[in-house]
């Protein structure tokens, strides 16, 4: 098969999210992608530009950034020049008229079940062009069992057509031990001898004021670190509590030092109400990191119970989480013992293996569900 790959939302200094699950999906077919022909949609500047590839694998530049209006003449075009016979995009983006087969991989629902938090023109792009690619796809791929259940319920599509394949966690998040190395990332970021750590982005759903409100409350003494822009009204919540000079925004954090990171913090802290799957508590596991994330979505699915849980809604319940976070040894070293073993479970390489079955049911006309059976996992 001829098999279209949407990259264009990769760009350097972006690789969580749906950048790293396209990352890593392109990298693995290299080694798994059988007789295939694999063209891989990139913008100029792409990190894929400086990836070895196989014979069988393409780049194809592309003119239009990703998530536009002229992508929908552009993307029909080049998928009829190449011939191709699939196209999949690991996006909510895909194009209304296309000439071949298409797949989407669907991360979550936010834009629908948050879309005040969206511009007037990307709720329009969903409601008018995604619900309805969504529709024409002939499979939907999403990364857990809460988005398939959102995604059948919310937009109506029959069950058997979407299928579960799990975000992956990369093998260079193990835990750090060499003492120069922790040195030399504590010493580029400035970070505490002990700190509480959280690495996010400043989206309303990411319940950062309300961590900080429970950080504040909680009586802990070391500093919180935030990896995420720079925020004046976070810091006002934590003046309120005579917290402020306890509370640290990072620069950011390279993709490299990230496991040295989670090696130095006392504790990770996801407080998010809403995520399709969560990766970061699941690496900050695979480094040794005690974790306390929301009970909401799918953030006890992906972790089990390997972390503490907190209301997010409720910033007295938080505070108790991050205080047992920082004061159970038992919980503790329950985490550090079997975080990695945990995180282990989920990988890239099972991921693009299962998306390569769905390329190929899909090409020879099956249904998903002859492939995505009960033991896929």
């Amino acid at each position: 098969m001829r098999i279209a790959i949407d990259a264009r939302m990769l760009k350097s200094g972006t690789m969580h999210g749906i950048a790293r699950y396209v990352h890593e999906l392109v990298s693995c077919l290299r080694e798994t992608g059988g007789d295939h022909r694999f063209f891989v949609f990139v913008n100029p500047g792409s990190p894929l530009e400086s990836m070895s590839l196989p014979s069988n694998m393409e780049l194809v530049t592309a003119r239009t950034r990703w998530i536009s209006l002229l992508e929908q003449a552009e993307l029909p075009s080049l998928l009829r020049r190449l011939r191709a016979d699939l196209f999949h995009s690991p996006s909510f983006v895909a194009p209304f008229y296309s000439p071949c087969k298409t797949i989407m991989t669907i991360h979550d629902l936010n834009h629908m079940v948050l879309p005040q938090f969206y511009t007037p023109f990307h709720q329009a792009y969903y409601s008018f062009f995604v619900k309805r690619c969504i529709k024409r796809s002939e499979a939907i791929l999403t990364v857990s069992q809460f988005s398939r259940d959102e995604i059948i319920r919310t937009l109506k599509v029959q069950p058997e057509k979407v299928a579960v394949t799990y975000n992956g966690v990369s093998p260079n998040y193990r835990r750090v031990t060499d003492p120069e190395k922790l040195q030399y990332v504590r010493d580029i970021y400035e970070l505490p001898e002990r700190f509480v750590f959280c690495l996010t982005n400043n989206k309303p759903h990411k319940n950062v004021h309300q961590l900080v409100r429970a950080y504040s409350y909680s009586g802990l003494k070391i500093p919180l670190v935030l990896a995420c822009p720079f925020d004046p009204g976070i810091l006002s919540i934590a003046d309120q509590y005579g917290k402020k000079h306890l509370v640290f925004f990072s620069k950011f954090i390279d993709e490299d030092h990230l496991p040295a990171v989670y090696s130095l913090t006392d504790l990770f802290v996801y407080p998010s109400t809403y995520e399709g799957f969560g990766l970061p508590p699941l690496e900050a596991l695979a480094c040794g990191s005690p974790v306390v994330v929301a009970r909401s979505s799918s953030l006890p699915e992906v972790v089990g119970d390997l972390a503490i849980f907190a209301n997010p809604f409720d910033y007295q319940d938080m505070a108790r989480a991050l205080r047992a976070g920082m004061n159970d040894t038992v919980a503790r070293e329950r985490m550090r013992q079997n975080g990695l073993r945990h995180a282990s479970q989920f990988s890239w390489q099972l991921m693009a293996r299962q998306t390569l079955a769905i390329y190929e049911a899909c090409g020879r006309g099956k249904k998903i569900s002859e492939v995505a059976g009960a033991d896929w996992h």
